[in-house]
């Protein structure tokens, strides 16, 4: 077993981050996560206290490497192709059988442990998707891709929860004829707003 100063930490918390996504919080032990990096019991509490602060950490670690998706919908020049190429994304991450943990925010979402701190970190990267896809809507508005009328709010939370429908459903049945009538639905839902 590795000693407490000699770990990469990078490398550990990314095994920590396998097994939550495995395995989810209230099947994961702090004996586990030791085991899966290859560490002691003891350096993991002396480097990171307790399960409940490795987990935050993991979410946190998790959200910051998985937005790049959601910036690279909001680059796009034009609003109505950062959108497609966002669900276009979604949809290969579904189908993809090594990502068939689902997503970690939504696994962690539908496990909802007994933490207010966990639960008000879950629901600002709710918002955070929905803020982005209103920010996105209200661009296409503005450049003329959608009607001026469009309930960009109301439109935001459809598109943001549906994806969470879909990182479900890639959990327990990554069906890719399913992944892609979703997908396809919800670009034809987008279609009634455009000019």
């Amino acid at each position: 077993m590795a000693n407490i100063s000699h770990f990469d930490t990078d490398f550990v918390l990314d095994k920590f981050l396998s097994v939550f996504w495995e395995k989810g919080y209230g099947a994961t032990t702090t004996k586990g996560l030791a085991k899966s990096a290859g560490i002691s019991e003891s350096s993991l509490f002396n480097s990171f206290r307790n399960k409940r602060e490795i987990y935050i950490r993991i979410l946190r670690r998790y959200s910051e490497k998985s937005i790049h998706v959601r910036e690279q919908m909001e680059a796009e020049k034009s609003a109505l192709a950062g959108i497609r190429n966002y669900w276009t994304s979604l949809a290969a991450m579904a189908k993809d059988p090594a990502r068939n943990k689902g997503c970690l925010i939504t696994n962690a979402t539908v496990e909802q442990i007994d933490d207010p701190e966990v639960l008000q970190f879950l629901k600002s990267v709710h918002s955070d998707y929905d803020k982005a896809f209103q920010r996105t809507l209200n661009r296409a508005v503005a450049q003329g891709e959608l009607k001026s009328d469009t309930d960009t709010k109301a439109l935001s939370q459809y598109l943001s929860h549906s994806a969470q429908g879909l990182r479900v459903l890639s959990k327990i049945s990554p069906d890719s004829k399913k992944i892609n009538n979703i997908v396809n639905m919800t670009m034809s839902t987008m279609a009634l707003y455009q000019t």
